[in-house]
């Protein structure tokens, strides 16, 4: 016969346990909710750089002395330009500022220039976002246009997955193009390398 104290205990638990499952149910919603809010953005986004591009062109890295990309602002955000990976009908802008706490609206510039090979893209592999990372393949071609219409073409050479992400690191590999995303429920991330192509 279970004591009255341990049968209130009991009630409690219970009451707590369904109140957890109820807020992560919840949270599960929130973000698949938001998730598609920004996949939807992002598209806008993009559609609207790629209306205002001149001629698009194709481009090669020319290590000019002066690698600052051209930026244009979109509803009070920068840009630096677009990335498309045709094989999984990605079409995206890219932020010009790196920025940890908005990196599920849309992929952004980790560091460094097209111009100079030295370009590292974060993102996140939420829907509507980097969320082909996880299927991503060698020998995709990955292309990156920036706001003067230059657009710089890339194919994929090597996918591998890490807990370090740092400057330092992505910076030390050999690429000309750098691609990371957080993989949601770990604590690693993907890292897509690229060479010109």
């Amino acid at each position: 016969m279970i004591k009255p104290s341990n049968k209130k205990l009991t009630n409690v638990l219970l009451i707590l346990g369904a109140l957890l499952l109820v807020g992560a149910v919840g949270l599960l919603v929130f973000s698949q909710v938001s998730a598609s809010v920004n996949a939807d953005k992002a598209t806008a986004t993009f559609e609207k750089l790629v209306s205002v591009f001149p001629h698009v062109e194709n481009a090669v890295p020319d290590n000019r002395e002066n690698a600052n990309m051209p930026v244009m602002q979109v509803e009070n955000t920068d840009y630096i330009g677009v990335i498309e990976i045709p094989a999984y009908s990605a079409r995206l802008p890219l932020r010009a500022e790196w920025n940890k706490n908005k990196i599920s609206s849309s992929p952004m510039r980790f560091a460094g220039s097209v111009y100079n090979n030295t370009l590292i893209i974060g993102g996140s592999d939420n829907k509507g976002q980097f969320d082909f990372i996880k299927t991503i393949t060698n020998g995709d071609s990955v292309y990156i246009t920036d706001m003067k219409g230059s657009r710089f073409s890339y194919a994929v050479t090597k996918i591998y997955n890490t807990k370090d992400v740092s400057y330092q690191t992505l910076s030390a590999v050999e690429a000309d193009l750098v691609l990371f995303a957080r993989n949601t429920y770990s604590f690693e991330y993907t890292v897509i390398l690229c060479k010109n192509d």
